[in-house]
């Protein structure tokens, strides 16, 4: 049994992963906090206050189904309680067995990651994105769809990657730092900053 935390477009994609790994069953529904739309039905799926939580059967297990690295501090809170994330792979994941992801992380349709690769936890792959060799990928990390990674690239916790974006062999994306769509890193990017562009600038800090 699993809820999916979150109701947005990210969530209901997350839906379609489980799905298509045979355990539609498996859903209890989504679970927003300070939920509004709490009775309504998205996708065949109830959508449920975050109190329901307090009563969910032993044994359920959620996932972090929110794009973006502020989920961070509610699988957090939810862990010290005791709760369980699950790992999520779509199918058509292409990886080779010399891949390390980390709990509760979410891999969607289409993603290719090569070699002796390591992903932290609560990190997700949107769709369509290509993973070269040793690429090092921190805790909460969010890589936007289509975004392609050259090998010995690191990125940090908390890191959010644009959508479409290019990161180049052996470059190195600080901690906190979120990279505009489309954007080229040819060069280390600092942490806590907004970087844009072909090739990459910084264009201001950010706050955490």
């Amino acid at each position: 049994m699993i809820y999916i935390l979150g109701a947005g477009g990210f969530a209901r994609e997350v839906l379609n992963i489980i799905i298509d790994l045979g355990r539609e069953e498996d859903v209890l529904g989504f679970v927003e906090q300070h939920s509004v739309r709490e009775g309504e039905v998205l996708n065949d799926k109830k959508v449920y206050d975050e109190k329901v939580l307090d009563f969910a059967p032993s044994g359920t297990k959620l996932t972090g189904a929110i794009g973006s690295p502020k989920r961070r501090i509610w699988i957090e809170q939810l862990e010290q309680k005791g709760f369980e994330f699950e790992t999520l792979i779509h199918p058509t994941v292409v990886k080779s067995r010399w891949v390390k992801i980390g709990r509760g992380s979410i891999l969607c349709a289409g993603n290719v990651l090569t070699n002796n690769i390591e992903i932290g936890n609560h990190t997700i792959i949107n769709l369509g994105c290509t993973v070269g060799h040793d690429v090092r990928m921190g805790n909460y990390v969010t890589v936007s769809p289509g975004v392609d990674i050259s090998g010995n690239v690191t990125i940090e916790d908390g890191v959010w990657v644009g959508i479409g974006s290019t990161l180049i062999e052996k470059t190195k994306v600080g901690k906190g730092s979120y990279l505009g769509a489309g954007a080229c890193v040819t060069k280390d990017i600092p942490p806590g900053v907004l970087a844009v562009g072909i090739p990459a600038v910084v264009k201001k800090s950010i706050e955490d």
